[in-house]
């Protein structure tokens, strides 16, 4: 933080009012006799030293400047104050001249008080300037000064008390407004953050907070003030209450505290259940009890169950706890379950973003509250995006220490765990230095939690979470952990249907990568699977569905010049279009007309849905404007679904189908992406070729490994050059004798081909084609020009498919007429 950013922290709301006060003053008092008619003694005294300063600068005598300078620092002046008499015109080339003068820490903070004191000026007057021409519609103007404001890196808590003071009528209510469709919106955006900013320091300052429970002992009317300003603030006053509550000394507080805690509502709960979990002052745990009673949270009754349940807790205790448990649960859904099973479905709602346990939206910061036996309450605050995961891994801890074996407890631990870390979230301070990751975590649980882990992502369609369950389960799992059972159900079986190309196709490597020895069920999705990704290229497929023909020629016509994509299938039918879709090896945009029929558009969202390749693919339905509004209520339960203008330009639809992939948390199948899955797709199928593997046949495979011998990614060509040479198929035969007989085909490839012809030759005899075993007679064996080893690599192909012994008799008769002829 900068040392500007530090002094203008320490302006209070009442310090911006005073210094109002004194700028009137300054206002009506002739400039040559500010300090004679001062309403304020504390600035009459600032004024006289600041005099007297401006004096010691102009005869040069800074030792004493520099004494004056200390004695004017001690009365604490406004830093706007400051500022007005620094630039006042009795003082402004004096203080020019201290600037230029030997600077020590005294003067230096003088300045740097008189630069702050600038910045607060300067934010009132383009603050009133911005204001005042927003309100007579000079938006150009008002946009200027908006940017000086934000570029004055302004107080929160001085644009806070702008915005909720009088001038120019309601301007909270006015900014609210401007931020919704004038050209100011994008500055009025950057003031209504900061203003919130400003809100935020004002509610949760821990001496304004002290000062309101002290106030709750005050009069009637200071205590409902007071209360209405702690109920603001929220979950801040609990550990400044409960600090009041453990001092014997404010004891005649305890009775006006325990009736405004309850009042607090639910955001005093999260620090009350610390509190209760592990302060050892019984009569505090009482009164927590009571206020969580009255508060009636659910949340709470893990925790009310916990203390029930502990052997330990008096008899007291327990019984105010089976009465906060009555008074929270009044319907007795929760009677009989234990703290554990309480705990591990606190922990699920949490995992599943229940709305009620969510942090509020207007704080960017979550507070994670922990207990110290001798201060208190204390917290730690973190982004509010991973607080879910690290309240979920609490309630599992708890659930855990209650009743070690639940076994939903633990993987919901991991799920979490993986969430935080696959969100981009770094560790929280608070887990301490070298934490172990969430992937050592799963090793150490081992398959059946990770099954567990995976299952739970599927359901919730957590593709993140799913591919670091599974890339684990490739690290410490064999045939039988691979194939676990969680009662009906088998995840990683169920990932290889999973809409989602990387969870699918890691599923797939995952389960062949063990090379399985025994048959299970299913066992035929996982070849087509691996097939599916070895055809991947990085290369981006559109589909297009419109009925009226001339609308379609166009919207093809303009997705096949912008350059993104290697084709576009369009048809007026969705069904004819998903078929032709079949020879792409990827769908990554889906553009449907909202008046498609045969199937209708509702018809065809449920279709998509069931659809393994367009579930996940991002789709716009295309409309006019008038139609937008329904058609985005129809799609509010599809999430790869958009609704688009039908004069949408491409970049428009990619952005769309961007922010399609981002809140779903998936991403774009780009290059390097598809180059990685391709290339261990081809190993898998090479090793299962090696290794004669009956479990996976790799027919379903050929048609994609034929195409692959012609990849120009090496690695991928040689793997399936070598995979097909051990498949039992005419197909694959001439497939490779078609390469090795192409003289387009580099020297290298040709060479591996034909040693793998032999291989192929070998293991299932002649499959070959006449005219294939004449080319390489004829063209190769039986030629002088051809380069020796592939001449020999072929005579090596051609004899291993044990022909009859006529060609060599032609090919001994034929070297005998050559060296006849020489000689």
């Amino acid at each position: 933080m900068s040392e500007k950013r530090i002094i203008r922290s320490k302006i209070t709301p009442s310090g911006i009012i005073g210094f109002l006060l004194i700028i009137f003053a300054l206002a009506v008092l002739p400039a040559t006799s500010q300090a004679q008619s001062s309403q304020s003694e504390n600035y009459g005294q600032i004024w006289r030293n600041w005099n007297e300063l401006m004096h010691q600068v102009n005869t040069g005598d800074m030792d004493q400047a520099k004494v004056i300078a200390r004695e004017l620092l001690g009365l604490r002046p406004s830093p706007k104050v400051l500022f007005e008499l620094a630039t006042g015109s009795d003082y402004a080339e004096k203080y020019a001249k201290l600037k230029t003068m030997p600077q020590d820490a005294t003067i230096a903070e003088l300045a740097r008080l008189v630069d702050s004191g600038r910045i607060v000026s300067l934010t009132d007057k383009n603050w009133d300037e911005m204001m005042h021409y927003a309100m007579i519609a000079n938006f150009d103007l008002a946009k200027g000064y908006g940017e000086a404001l934000l570029k004055l890196d302004p107080d929160p808590l001085q644009l806070l008390n702008l915005a909720e003071s009088d001038r120019y009528g309601p301007p909270y209510r006015n900014l609210v407004l401007m931020q919704k469709n004038t050209p100011l919106k994008n500055v009025v955006n950057g003031i209504l953050k900061l203003v919130e900013q400003g809100r935020f320091l004002r509610r949760t300052e821990p001496e304004r907070i002290r000062k309101e429970v002290k106030m709750l002992a005050g009069t009637t009317r200071e205590r409902m003030l007071a209360l209405k300003r702690l109920q603001d603030s929220g979950e801040w006053c609990v550990p400044i209450m409960i600090e009041a509550l453990r001092d014997p000394d404010r004891r005649d507080e305890y009775s006006v505290i325990k009736w405004a805690m309850p009042q607090l509502g639910q955001p005093a709960v999260n620090p009350l259940l610390v509190v209760l979990q592990w302060c050892r002052d019984l009569n505090v745990r009482l009164i927590v009890l009571d206020v969580l009673g009255k508060i009636g949270y659910r949340q709470s009754l893990a925790y009310i169950q916990q203390v029930a349940e502990d052997e330990e807790s008096p008899l007291e205790l327990k019984n105010a706890a089976l009465n906060a448990f009555g008074a929270v649960d009044t319907q007795d859904t929760a009677v009989g379950k234990s703290a554990a099973v309480l705990f591990e479905s606190l922990a699920g709602n949490l995992y599943n973003h229940l709305p009620s346990l969510a942090v509020p939206a207007d704080q960017d910061q979550a507070n994670i509250w922990f207990w110290n036996e001798r201060k208190g309450l204390i917290m730690e605050q973190v982004p509010r995006g991973v607080f879910d995961e690290l309240m979920t891994m609490r309630c599992c801890e708890s659930a855990i220490n209650s009743d070690a074996g639940r076994a939903n407890a633990i993987s919901l631990w991991l799920s979490a765990f993986f969430r935080l870390e696959t969100e981009g979230y770094k560790q929280p301070d608070y887990f301490g230095p070298d934490h172990p990751n969430a992937g050592t975590y799963a090793l150490t649980a081992g398959p059946e939690y990770l099954h567990r882990v995976l299952a739970r992502a599927l359901d919730n369609r957590n593709r993140p979470v799913a591919l670091a369950a599974i890339e684990t389960l490739q690290r410490n799992a064999g045939q039988q952990s691979l194939l676990y059972e969680l009662g009906v159900r088998q995840p990683l079986i169920e990932a290889m249907s999973y809409p989602d190309r990387e969870v699918r196709f890691s599923a797939a490597l995952t389960v062949g990568g063990v090379l399985p020895r025994k048959d299970f069920e299913h066992s035929d999705i996982v070849v087509p699977t691996l097939a599916e990704a070895l055809r991947q290229k990085g290369q981006r497929y559109a589909l297009v569905v419109v009925p009226d023909q001339e609308k379609r020629n166009l919207l093809v016509g303009r997705l096949r010049d912008s350059g993104e994509f290697t084709d576009v299938i369009a048809d007026e039918f969705l069904p004819v279009a998903v078929e032709q879709a079949q020879r792409a090896p990827s769908l990554d945009l889906l553009v449907l007309a909202n008046d498609i029929k045969h199937p209708s558009l509702e018809e065809a969202l449920e279709l998509l849905k069931k659809n393994r390749r367009l579930a996940f693919c991002p789709t716009i339905i295309l409309s006019h404007l008038q139609g937008i509004p329904s058609l985005r209520s129809l799609l509010e339960d599809h999430p790869f679904m958009e609704a688009g203008m039908e004069n949408a330009s491409v970049d428009e639809m990619m952005a769309v189908a961007e922010k399609i992939l981002a809140r779903n948390q998936a991403r774009a199948f780009a290059a390097d992406l598809a180059d990685d899955y391709a290339v261990r797709a081809a190993v898998i199928l090479r090793r299962l070729a090696l290794t004669d593997n009956n479990v996976l046949p790799l027919k379903a495979a050929e048609p994609a490994l034929i195409e692959a011998i012609r990849e120009k990614r090496q690695e991928i060509q040689q793997a399936a050059i070598l995979t097909l040479a051990r498949m039992d198929s005419l197909e694959a035969q001439r497939a490779l004798a078609n390469l090795a007989l192409d003289e387009a085909v580099d020297m290298p490839t040709r060479l591996l081909t034909f040693s793998n012809l032999a291989v192929s030759a070998r293991k299932y005899g002649n499959l070959l084609l006449t005219e294939q075993i004449d080319a390489m007679y004829n063209r190769i064996i039986n030629s002088l020009t051809v380069d020796s080893e592939l001449r020999n690599l072929a005579a090596e192909a051609y004899g291993s498919l044990n022909l009859p012994s006529a060609k060599i008799s032609e090919l001994i008769i034929g070297q005998k007429s050559r060296n006849d002829t020489a000689n």
